[in-house]
């Protein structure tokens, strides 16, 4: 399996508050794991690292006791895995006043054999684009105010782009003691999936990430894009993870 991966300061923050992990064990079994974190100074960036270290450890520790058709096992794997990640930073924000309001998104990609497996939860995004690179598609629905102003057809796309509250979540890791989500299947045999943090999002569209993805090779997509997004500004921490399936 092959990918890409790469977590740039961006051009206004003093430190790094996205984090990743992307490994892949064998053919058959990659994990892939975006986070961003919320709290500002320090406090974002230890809950978006204890998540990536927590869900990857479980992970790697039960791996290899999953069998190759027991979807409900992968998938309950994961799932503890992110709770478990929960409470921890959780119990850390209610223990520590240092780090009151932290949180973190994530969201997280498996392959495991035959099977795809992904979730979010709040504004980092997995896409999809097929092999020829001819289309994207959003896997993940974000999980903003403003996203579910949009589901409610309150406010319109061209509205929701600046809107005052686009950045406000609806649900964050770390934020209630426990944590809703789900974790679903891709159908796919072929093609790309991309993740990235809202530091890419916000300073590209998704024809702007399609353009780069047609016109690079794989090994420069994500290189490309990271420089694209502090070129039109960098305001935030930019984390690009490309998988080829």
């Amino acid at each position: 399996m092959i990918f890409y991966a790469k977590s740039d300061l961006g051009r206004k923050r003093k430190n790094n508050e996205d984090a990743f992990f992307a490994k892949s064990y064998n053919d058959d079994i990659g994990l892939f794991i975006v986070a961003d974190g919320l709290g500002g100074y320090e406090s974002g960036e230890v809950a978006s690292n204890l998540l990536v270290k927590v869900v990857s450890d479980y992970f790697e520790t039960y791996k290899d006791s999953l069998k190759r058709s027991s979807t409900l096992a992968v998938k309950n794997i994961i799932k503890k895995a992110i709770e478990i990640a929960n409470e921890k930073i959780y119990t850390l924000e209610k223990t520590d006043e240092k780090y009151k309001g932290m949180g973190t998104t994530v969201t997280l990609f498996l392959k495991f054999y035959d099977k795809l497996y992904y979730l979010n939860v709040g504004d980092s995004r997995i896409y999809y684009l097929d092999e020829n690179k001819n289309s994207i598609i959003q896997i993940t629905e974000d999980d903003t105010y403003v996203n579910k102003l949009l589901k409610e057809n309150i406010i319109c796309e061209k509205e929701a782009k600046n809107h005052p509250q686009k950045h406000v979540l609806t649900k964050a890791i770390g934020i209630l003691e426990n944590i809703d989500f789900e974790v679903k299947e891709l159908n796919e045999n072929f093609g790309y999936i991309f993740m990235c943090t809202d530091g890419v999002t916000n300073m590209l569209n998704d024809n702007d990430v399609l353009k780069i993805v047609k016109q690079n090779d794989d090994k420069y997509i994500v290189d490309e894009i990271v420089k694209t997004a502090n070129l039109n500004g960098g305001v935030d921490n930019i984390t690009a993870v490309l998988i080829k399936l």
